[in-house]
């Protein structure tokens, strides 16, 4: 077999030495490789999908990229895929640690799937994952694009870039259908979006899209769509008794971010309650979205908390000021670095009908600072924070 891995190489087995991974060699000579191949990530995908019978041609592949809503929108396919009585997966931000995983990874779980019966394989696809060639030699029925706003600049350089590898991937190949923002925001959905949030229109409607092109009917998808549950972790309402709302998102970009505070502004609005945000940014990648989403943060919230999220290698009060920068009156203002303080102190200062946005993390099971990734869930703090207050009440 083949692994670009020297650590799992097997006797026996070819590595496949990607650039850079020279000085594993080695290591992958130690462990039993039997041959050594210098390769691109183009060509580890040919080798890959080659090895493992093209998997793709024989599976329906839906492809989902943008810079929001893609894990939305393929959990929600992805459900009502199986609903209906295929044999359908997700692979994605929830499933796996790489958005869209190395190629050879891939062809694996496609060929895995396809043996254990599977029909459908839904993916989210990364700008990452394009542009090193990781979905490269995939045969692809459905592509959609969910929208393009500002991301991974500490990678692509500008947004012009950025914007560049997103729709190369949406370029038209014989045998795919491919679907845009404005080919699906004119669709009519149907039935009254039961998931929260205005932008979820948007997710519902371009997962009925690709349901669309995939052959299946109105009636089956407004009865099985209009029922599909949201992914863990985006706009996860928390409801355990108490007199707030607790919505625990993913958003980490300007836009994400203005879409959850905005919405939560209309349901404070309606009950006349404030807007409390807790939020950060994440070290080491894009630092000129971190003073753009500290003036979103004050224009929708009354009150701003900033905190870390993932700060990693860098200086967690580095990034909180960078977010400052972005905050013109600072009396709405609070920083508590330690996540969990900030949480608690979020909660302990709601009033009935407030709203809190805990954005950032959303699904995520850790925290990941100076290398070190130690256990945390924005749901379970905060679902602590929740039950001791009540306790208390």
């Amino acid at each position: 077999m083949y692994s670009y891995d020297s650590r799992t190489i097997q006797k026996g087995d070819v590595f496949l030495c990607l650039p850079g991974g020279e000085i594993h060699i080695q290591t992958a000579l130690k462990n039993g490789a039997s041959e050594v191949l210098s390769v691109t990530r183009s060509e580890m995908a040919k080798i890959a999908h080659s090895a493992y019978g093209n998997p793709s041609k024989t599976l329906t592949v839906i492809g989902v990229t943008g810079t929001n809503g893609k894990t939305t929108v393929t959990q929600l396919v992805n459900d009502v895929l199986n609903k209906v009585g295929f044999k359908s997966c997700v692979q994605g931000t929830i499933t796996h640690q790489l958005t869209t995983p190395e190629s050879l990874d891939t062809a694996k779980a496609m060929t895995t799937h396809l043996q254990n019966g599977g029909t459908h394989y839904v993916m989210e696809v990364s700008s990452h994952g394009i542009h090193q060639d990781r979905i490269k030699e995939i045969h692809f029925k459905v592509k959609l694009l969910t929208n393009i706003t500002q991301d991974h600049l500490d990678y692509h350089g500008t947004f012009e870039a950025y914007q560049a590898v997103k729709l190369s991937f949406m370029a038209n190949t014989p045998e795919t259908i491919s679907i845009m923002p404005e080919d699906f925001q004119k669709i009519d959905l149907g039935f009254t979006p039961h998931l929260k949030g205005r932008f979820n229109l948007d997710n519902l409607k371009a997962s009925k899209a690709i349901l669309l092109a995939l052959g299946m009917s109105q009636e089956e998808i407004i009865t099985h769509l209009s029922t599909s549950p949201p992914p863990p972790g985006r706009f996860e309402t928390l409801s355990l008794g108490q007199p707030y709302t607790v919505i625990v998102d993913f958003a980490h970009t300007p836009d994400a971010l203005e879409n959850i505070l905005t919405e939560a502004k209309l349901m404070a609005d309606h009950d006349g309650g404030k807007v409390i945000s807790v939020f950060g940014c994440g070290g080491n990648r894009d630092t000129g979205k971190r003073p753009k989403m500290g003036a979103i943060s004050e224009k929708w919230s009354h009150t701003t908390i900033i905190t870390s999220d993932n700060p990693r290698d860098e200086n967690p009060q580095d990034i909180i000021a960078d977010i400052l920068n972005g905050i013109q009156s600072k009396l709405n203002a609070i920083v508590i670095e330690d996540r969990k303080d900030a949480i608690n102190h979020a909660i302990s200062m709601a009033a009935p009908h407030d709203v809190i946005v805990i954005a950032g993390k959303g699904h995520e099971k850790t925290q990941i600072s100076r290398g070190i990734s130690l256990p945390f869930s924005d749901q379970d703090t905060a679902s602590q924070a929740i039950k001791n207050q009540l306790k208390r009440a």
